[in-house]
């Protein structure tokens, strides 16, 4: 707990040079430490806190890296004051001689790792470093150095992507037991020696990407920290569904927050007496007049305080943000800049309280959106940073194989969008999702078809079918207590509506953004409530450009394979002999791709008989925790409602598919399922496949839009809109938002260059033939055809350029 500030401390003014500093030009801070010693004390930290920074905002070029580390490290810092050398609190090295090093070492100089552990012998203070991706450096080294000097605890190590094994002593090494934040992703060998009972007390965030974890291991990971940890990263490890249990069980905080938010504004949730153990104990969301259209006048009011009688209670009680405090962020940074501060600190402290997991990251694993959507149920509003970029659709578990063409694969997170409201995600703020959160288009993976077929397809054969199932996607004002979203995997390639979906969100951004600016206008300045400020950070992430790839799936096989195909079908699991394969005219993928029914349980022979045809509920019976019970399911209409409740019911009572029951949620009562009703939800979602997928023409394909380039068009007519506007109404006068330009005013990135996902560990083993494809590790990322310095995240355009106005 930080102390109280003495009388002295809390009624002195600030000193205006400390509140100035910030804002001075880097340049400046020599000439300034060299005014007075009240100057240095203030400006020489600016200069020296964060050391290679510093030196690389002082013009070292990348090149000349090794040479002025060297020579700095071992013949000038020890001769720079004690006073000084304590100043240096960080040592990021993650962009510092990465690349010069097998061209600028000198035999007589000592290597790198020797030079990093004499500056950690000479800089006492240094307790945030990070050395991610040096691929010549052992940070072993980090042991013998850190042990060399016993007062020397750092609070924040990040060695993500070094390809040597840590020792196995370097968990249990004293010198690092003060960690607050550990970052050993990508780092080969095991994560056993985590898992001791006395290692990391300390720790509040931990990233563990590509560790080949798997669920049996996480567990023992997570009974071991508990509640002790408030971040942890997991992306691209060997986990599924059943990972959402053990994070229920063991890390997430006690105490549920939605039920704290007004009735009237957003609704609220309603516990049923049972469950299952794949959905979690059922709930449902009861609506008031305006919460199900999400237009209340008061959606965009923070929360009144709540006042209660008995204040020991009230500290006891987790209570809900108000929605405009600050989160906390887990990234190196903010975590650098953080932790590099006194332990007396305000922010240090409150950096490393923690009830419990509200920062998550599951992007690439197995986890399917079943289990996303399930970790959002049961982390009762207390999630404040959630990331799962890429993830299967439906569990691994899934039978849909079946049903669904073969190999065919879909991905993304579909009928979720009510998960995300204030009822269930009170505390959210920072989301990163796969994009079909907002535009309701999956990604289709199926062998024989070229990747823009896929795409294409995924729009003309998949989509109209998932609108039938889930009519409700995301929208800002479900949730205006989102500030940052990114949508992941966005095709560069559209046969017209994904451009539409994502021109429609950019639009009611700006909706959004006009309604906040006139409630701020009609509100007293004096007694009114605070306003949210609604999604002010969107990131578009595109995958490759699938039109360098070709029309054709035939690149994917190798030479001798297409000298023997010729001009017949060919199947990536080579279960028909050559000789018997039938011949095709060219195409773009292989002849239409049918659903197999060989295990499907006949509708005749159903155990049910002949009611089956003529019954819109059957009875499902369940146990949960030890209590027996029985519900009514809804198996859809007798006939004709729409193409995917047909597939339903046809699923359910045909097929026999009857897998996670639950509640009928908001979209699916909007599609056709009886209010207060249970569906089977795998059978629901395994719906929007087509039983049968045949390829595009070459023609269709070659008029395929540029997504992006569609988007910058967007954007321009609407900034060249508002700019116009602004003229208009004079110089000092706020210009209106939303209509007519539509022009949003917040932060948009774009990203063309993005890791492949890591499909091997996210898809079952029948579609082997496809993982192999891909390597383990996320490869290279891949740049799109298109000018970086226009398009990329870290481009100066994608921050002040047309993009954003």
């Amino acid at each position: 707990m930080v102390p109280l500030p003495s009388y002295k401390e809390a009624t002195a003014k600030p000193d205006w040079l400390r509140l100035v500093a910030p804002y001075v030009r880097f340049d400046d801070y020599r000439s300034l430490c060299l005014v007075n010693r009240r100057s240095w004390r203030i400006f020489a930290p600016c200069l020296w806190a964060d050391l290679l920074r510093a030196v690389r905002r002082a013009g070292l070029d990348p090149g000349d890296d090794l040479a002025w580390w060297f020579d700095f490290v071992f013949n000038k810092l020890d001769r720079v004051a004690p006073a000084t050398r304590s100043l240096v609190r960080v040592l990021d090295a993650r962009d510092f001689a990465k690349d010069a090093y097998h061209f600028a070492s000198d035999g007589g100089a000592g290597s790198l790792g020797e030079s990093f552990a004499r500056a950690l012998e000479l800089l006492p203070n240094a307790n945030s470093i990070l050395l991610d991706g040096h691929a010549d450096l052992d940070a072993a080294f980090l042991v013998h150095s850190l042990s060399a000097s016993p007062q020397h605890r750092p609070r924040l190590l990040s060695v993500a992507g070094c390809p040597k094994h840590l020792p196995a002593s370097f968990f249990t090494s004293s010198c690092i037991q003060k960690l607050v934040y550990l970052d050993v992703s990508e780092v080969p060998g095991s994560v056993q020696p985590l898992l001791q009972a006395e290692v990391l007390p300390n720790l509040r965030v931990l990233k563990l990407r590509s560790r080949e974890i798997d669920d049996a291991t996480l567990e023992a990971l997570l009974a071991k920290f508990r509640l002790r940890l408030w971040s942890l990263d997991l992306a691209g490890n060997k986990l599924t569904d059943a990972t959402i249990e053990m994070l229920a069980s063991w890390s997430l905080p006690r105490g549920a927050l939605q039920s704290d938010g007004p009735f009237r504004v957003q609704g609220s949730l309603r516990a049923l007496a049972h469950g299952t153990p794949g959905y979690g104990q059922f709930v449902t969301i009861d609506e008031s007049q305006w919460s199900a259209s999400f237009s209340h006048p008061e959606r965009y009011f923070v929360d009144a305080p709540v006042y209660v009688a008995d204040v020991g209670q009230e500290q006891l009680r987790p209570a809900r943000p108000d929605g405009v405090v600050h989160v906390r962020s887990d990234s190196a940074e903010a975590s650098a800049r953080i932790l590099s501060k006194n332990e007396a600190d305000w922010e240090v402290d409150d950096y490393c309280q923690t009830r419990g997991l509200t920062h998550i990251s599951l992007s690439n694993t197995r986890v399917s959106s079943f289990g996303i959507q399930k970790l959002l149920r049961v982390s009762s509003g207390h999630l404040e940073e959630l990331a799962c970029s890429f993830m299967p659709l439906l569990p691994i578990a899934a039978p849909v194989s079946k049903f669904w063409p073969k190999s065919a694969m879909l991905h993304g997170i579909l009928g979720s969008a009510h998960l995300f409201r204030p009822a269930y995600s009170c505390s959210l703020r920072s989301l990163k999702m796969h994009h079909s959160l907002v535009t309701n288009v999956p990604a289709l993976e199926i062998d024989g078809f070229s990747a823009i077929a896929r795409d294409y397809l995924a729009e003309a054969a998949i989509l109209e079918r998932v609108d039938q199932a889930y009519p409700q996607v995301f929208v800002p004002d479900m949730n205006p207590r989102l500030t940052s979203l990114t949508l992941t995997g966005i095709p560069r390639r559209s046969s017209g509506p994904l451009v539409q979906r994502l021109i429609r969100f950019l639009e009611l951004l700006s909706r959004q953004e006009r309604a906040i600016q006139d409630a701020s206008a009609i509100a007293s300045p004096w007694r009114g409530p605070g306003l949210l400020q609604g999604l002010r950070h969107l990131a578009l992430e595109f995958e490759p450009d699938t039109m360098d790839d070709g029309f054709s799936a035939t690149e994917d096989l190798d030479a001798e394979e297409l000298m023997d195909a010729g001009d017949t079908g060919f199947s990536f699991f080579n279960e028909t002999p050559t000789g018997e394969r039938r011949r095709t005219s060219t195409a773009v993928g292989p002849p239409v791709a049918d659903g197999v029914h060989s295990e499907a349980v006949p509708a005749g022979t159903h155990p049910s008989g002949a009611e089956q045809d003529t019954r819109n509920f059957i009875k499902y019976d369940g146990e949960w925790n030890g209590e027996v019970f029985s519900l009514p399911v809804w198996v859809g209409p007798t006939r004709g409602a729409n193409e995917v409740l047909d597939e339903y019911r046809r699923l359910v009572m045909g097929d026999g598919l009857r897998d996670g029951v639950g509640p009928a949620t908001p979209g699916q009562i909007l599609a056709g399922a009886p209010e207060g009703s249970f569906v089977f939800h795998v059978a629901w979602c395994a719906a929007v496949m087509p039983r049968q997928l045949s390829p595009p023409g070459r023609d269709v394909l070659a008029g395929m839009k540029d997504v992006l380039a569609e988007l910058r068009t967007y954007r321009l007519a609407g900034r060249a809109s508002y700019a116009k506007l602004q003229q208009s109404v004079g110089t000092g006068i706020p210009v209106p938002l939303g209509e007519p330009h539509f022009f949003w005013t917040g932060t948009l990135k774009v990203s063309t260059s993005a890791p492949q996902p890591n499909f091997a560990s996210q898809i079952p083993q029948r579609h082997t033939a496809f993982a192999d494809r891909f390597p383990r590790v996320a490869a290279q990322s891949h740049k799109a055809a298109v000018p970086a310095a226009a398009f990329s995240q870290t481009s100066e355009e994608a921050v002040t350029g047309p993009m954003n106005g």
